[in-house]
Order: structure tokens, then sequence, then C-alpha cells
């Protein structure tokens, strides 16, 4: 566990995204990165409050929005988060040989939106999706895709058919 809780695990490696140095935005995120959570946390329990006086028979309450909304949604999303470098290196199958033990883990795939499919990550970290083949479900691909024809997002990387090839089973 310690492995995220060091300072270098905190610290941008620049040199490994040098096309966001040229977007301030993007800079000043990695800079301020708790700004973000303070104003999501902020508003939510604004809107809580707001509900409360505007809709009272809800019930919602400004503490609730804040506490189901904020904290444990962190908390799950934290958990799955760490859940897939912890168990997709122990259970799964590895369709590709990589110089780790990531592994293919559906059940973890299916709770994580498409990360459990983490060996196929190792093998080709380059791509936008996470599930190679037709069958291994990526929610997160799914939104990008969906994103990207409402023209939110472009340019995503694919898998490319030489890393089928790849494939050990």
């Amino acid at each position: 566990m310690g492995w995220f809780l060091t300072p270098s695990a905190f610290q941008t490696d620049m040199s490994r995204v040098p096309d966001w140095q040229k977007y301030p935005e993007l800079r000043w995120l990695d800079r301020f990165d708790t700004v973000v959570p303070i104003v999501l946390a902020a508003a939510l329990f604004g809107l809580g409050s707001l509900l409360h006086a505007v809709a009272p028979s809800w019930g919602t309450t400004g503490g609730q929005m804040l506490v189901w909304g904020f904290f444990v949604s962190t908390i799950v999303l934290f958990h799955a988060t760490v859940t897939i470098n912890s168990l997709a290196h122990r259970f799964g199958r590895r369709r590709f040989a990589t110089h780790d033990d990531s592994r293919n883990n559906a059940w973890l795939a299916l709770i994580t939106f498409g990360e459990g499919w983490h060996n196929n990550h190792h093998f080709y970290p380059g791509s936008a999706r996470q599930g190679f083949r037709w069958w291994e479900i990526d929610l997160t691909w799914y939104g990008l895709r969906l994103l990207a024809a409402m023209g939110l997002v472009w340019d995503l990387n694919p898998v490319p058919a030489w890393v089928d090839k790849k494939a050990e089973y």
C-alpha cells in the first residue's frame, strides 16, 4: 500500500507528459490538485442545503449530500483504484507476456469500468481502450467514444492490429 503514499508518487514527472506544458489549465490543476475536490465538496453541501430549503419534503440536507456525494463516493473510487493495483496483479489471466504480474480480471473490470483488463493495459498502455476484445466490457472506453461522438474529446488511441497478434491466448 505504501507505493502511493510516498512523496515521489505525488510529483508529476513532466518529462513523461511534455505536451501538458502548453496547457496552462493542466499545469494549474497539477499544482493545485486539491482545489477541485474542495469545490466539489462545497458545491454538494450547498446543493443539499438548497434542496433542504426549497424542497424539504425530499429530506435532503447539505450534510447528507456531502457524505454520500463526496466522502462515500471518494472512498469507493479510491478503493476500486487501489484494488486494481493490488488484485489485478494477483488474480486473473495473462494474455500478454509483460515484465510484471499484471492480469486481466473480468470481475474487476466490471466494477471499475474496464480497469480490470490490467494485463492489456500493461502491454499497450497507449490505448484509451483497456478491453482489447469485443467481449471485454470497458465502460470507460464506451464513455470516451460517446464524448468523441459529441465532439468533446478527439484523437482517441485505439488498439492497433499488431497488438492482438502478440497475444499468447
